[in-house]
């Protein structure tokens, strides 16, 4: 696993609608961007295929516990 510290951090989370017969790879995609606003430079830092859907949770880092985050 790598750590990377990085300026913006966008992840998208795509729903494949192509059946595999139709050469979808897998059901969802997932992207994780990552990038520089100085620069404007974008770097596809990961691609996860995948037939489950994701699952999301966001969390907080109190330096003691982590929890979920109550939205």
């Amino acid at each position: 696993m790598s750590i990377i510290k990085v300026d913006v951090c966008e992840i998208e989370i795509q729903e494949q609608k192509l059946s595999t017969e139709d050469n979808a790879a897998c059901k969802y995609m997932v992207l994780v961007k990552t990038g520089d606003i100085k620069t404007g430079s974008i770097h596809i830092a990961k691609i996860i295929l995948t037939d489950r859907k994701p699952i999301i949770r966001e969390t907080i880092d109190d330096g003691n516990t982590v929890n979920d985050k109550n939205n």
